[in-house]
């Protein structure tokens, strides 16, 4: 019932999305910033994490992709190259690892043990879902073709988090990993030419509550595109 749940939770986000993102191109006059070339509406953001300060009995894979998407509003800050943008999104983390997370019966501690046979896994991971409210100073040019920087923050609540592992005997997927931290912030930045961007997220609150397990952040490098 809770993977039914938060799958359905995450399908109606995204239907919302979607029909947000309709409305803002179909209703120009409602745009703030009319006089830059793109207001920046929606973000779509394709990264890769490094995760800072997890411990070397985790035995983290090279690639671990995410993605998020973001509907932003854009508010001009007088007439200057500078705005202001509040919204609201959804994001994912994936983190690849040849152990497994378990809880230590004598410390209450959570703890990566390694598998006796690495090269026997075709996929282990632990997956993080996240409601986020983003927000950004952004700096653009005044034309169509448009360059800009913008840096900002975002906050979310972990809304579904779960291991998956498959080998060649079993599939094996368990929601509710003990002492994921519900809440995350952290600060963004983004910087490009038109609709495409680099983009980088650094995490700033640890994935385990408090004293429950090592301290250890993302930190995300990636592509955003932003069609208008």
């Amino acid at each position: 019932m809770k993977k039914i749940t938060a799958m359905k939770n995450i399908f109606l986000f995204a239907l919302a999305l979607v029909f947000s993102a309709t409305l803002f191109a179909q209703e120009e006059e409602f745009e703030t910033s009319s006089r830059f070339g793109k207001s920046d509406r929606l973000m779509i953001d394709v990264y890769s994490d490094i995760w800072l300060g997890a411990p070397d009995s985790a035995s983290i894979r090279g690639y671990c992709p995410g993605a998020s998407v973001s509907m932003m509003q854009d508010f001009a800050l007088g007439s200057s190259n500078f705005s202001l943008a509040v919204g609201l999104g959804i994001g994912t983390h994936n983190l690849h690892s040849e152990s497994f997370i378990m809880k230590d019966a004598n410390t209450d501690y959570m703890v990566f043990e390694a598998y006796p046979n690495p090269d026997d896994i075709k996929m282990n991971k632990l997956v993080l879902s996240y409601i986020d409210l983003p927000i950004e100073l952004r700096f653009r040019t005044k034309r169509q073709n448009v360059f800009r920087f913008a840096i900002g923050g975002k906050f979310g609540y972990n809304i579904n988090n779960h291991t998956k592992y498959i080998d060649d005997y079993v599939k094996v997927k368990s929601f509710g990993v003990d002492y994921i931290n519900p809440l995350r912030y952290g600060v963004t930045a983004r910087i490009g030419y038109k609709m495409y961007n680099f983009y980088v997220f650094y995490g700033m609150s640890e994935l385990f509550e408090a004293n429950k397990g090592t301290e250890m952040a993302p930190l995300s490098f990636g592509i955003s595109f932003i069609p208008f």
